[in-house]
């Protein structure tokens, strides 16, 4: 089933074709176009900048690998992302091997039947939504002891990130703050550390 077309002298007029168009439509519809290019250019060279600078305190908070373990975590949020990061590991496995590293053994590096505890699996869940800053997701029935160790691990996730999670905001930040502080903002004055 398509859309219905609309009656009326828009949908009767002919459409206007790159080749019907004077030299006086065409360089104005070039200039629209060059305009919002031009916008779009400086937006990306600003966004990129601030992906670059993001990337300088990522390396200072967390080290050189600080941010492959961000781009990890996002690609692994994903079914098809889990996948490819343990294909990735299976891969790196198999050459170190051949290039006589000694490695250790285990038989299945990521078995189909996960064999922690539920209750453990609950309280790592739980922190791991505590420390990201989400909202305590608890799928257990509340009747379990699954989803008490999931709320334990939730509040021990928070208890870390409020006592050891925060830092000072950059000091163009903190500039914002006290002017937002001055028409009475309530935007706290201190942000999660990243």
């Amino acid at each position: 089933m398509g859309r219905k077309k609309k009656d009326g002298a828009a949908s009767a007029a002919p459409k206007q074709t790159l080749e019907g168009l004077s030299d006086d439509q065409r360089y104005s519809l070039v200039e629209q176009h060059k305009q919002k290019y031009a916008r779009l250019i400086t937006a990306q060279k600003a966004a990129n900048k601030a992906v670059q600078d993001h990337g300088k305190i990522i390396k200072a908070d967390l080290g050189a690998d600080g941010m492959a373990e961000i781009k990890a975590l996002i690609e692994g949020a994903s079914t098809d992302g889990e996948a490819t990061i343990k294909a990735r590991i299976e891969r790196d496995i198999r050459v170190l091997k051949w290039l006589q590293v000694p490695i250790g053994t285990m038989e299945d590096l990521f078995p189909s039947n996960d064999r922690t505890p539920l209750t453990e699996r609950a309280f790592n869940e739980g922190k791991r939504q505590g420390l990201a800053g989400e909202s305590c997701n608890n799928p257990h029935h509340h009747t379990t002891e699954a989803h008490r160790f999931h709320n334990d691990g939730w509040a021990e996730g928070q208890k870390t990130k409020a006592t050891k999670g925060f830092s000072k905001l950059e000091p163009g930040d903190a500039a914002d703050v006290q002017a937002s502080a001055a028409l009475g903002s309530s935007r706290p004055t201190f942000e999660v550390a990243h």
